[in-house]
């Protein structure tokens, strides 16, 4: 997951990121991990200010801050952070992986009239699934969408959409998603119950699925 995501955009050792997702949040294994994969330099926020946009701002600015990953709630926070306290210098941010929620569609344009040339991508997927699963570069977008498009599938992964009899459903009718490929999961540890009510093997293929309950 991390070479999928780090190589499509040339994430190099010239990174650097913020990490403001807390340790047991999944976007965080990405924050520690995806700039070590590269000799990126991960940041973090002084403690009693992690949740303080304004001191997101300053970090953006002065540590020199140039891929953000988090959830769309927390770009809209930064957005207001920079425009709080500097509007006119916001430094150079040019990367924002946004996952873990529904995308705003007017989201984007937000932040790039704060920052332009933000490269923004969406990503999706499960815990379950190695992080993420798919993703899906947002570029200009209609606002007169209900939503942004999901995306495709990261290299060696699978998106299905599946009845109950994990047959594949035609499109526009109504189904489950499941994962597939290498980034699924073994199960959830001493739980075998869940493990096999969500892990689940392809009658035909014999892939290994993740029902995700979406």
């Amino acid at each position: 997951t991390f070479e999928d995501v780090n190589r499509p955009f040339a994430f190099t050792e010239h990174e650097r990121v913020l990490g403001i997702a807390g340790l047991g949040f999944y976007l965080s294994v990405y924050d520690v991990f995806g700039p070590l994969a590269v000799g990126a330099t991960l940041g973090l926020p002084r403690a009693k200010r992690r949740g303080d946009p304004s001191h997101w701002a300053e970090l953006v600015r002065d540590f020199g801050v140039n891929l953000w990953n988090s959830v769309p709630g927390l770009l809209h926070m930064l957005c207001h952070g920079l425009r709080s306290d500097s509007p006119t210098d916001n430094g150079t941010l040019r990367f924002a992986l946004i996952s873990g929620d529904w995308i705003p569609v007017s989201l984007p344009d937000q932040a790039r009239d704060l920052l332009p040339g933000l490269e923004i991508v969406s990503l999706g997927g499960a815990t379950e699934g190695s992080i993420w699963s798919i993703a899906h570069p947002i570029g200009e977008v209609d606002t007169a969408r209900p939503s942004i498009p999901y995306g495709r599938p990261l290299t060696n992964q699978t998106f299905a959409v599946l009845d109950r009899h994990l047959r594949p459903r035609p499109e526009w009718v109504p189904g489950e998603l499941y994962i597939g490929g290498a980034g699924v999961g073994l199960g959830y540890f001493g739980d075998a119950e869940r493990t096999a009510e969500r892990f689940l093997t392809h009658p035909v293929t014999e892939e290994r699925l993740y029902r995700t309950g979406d």
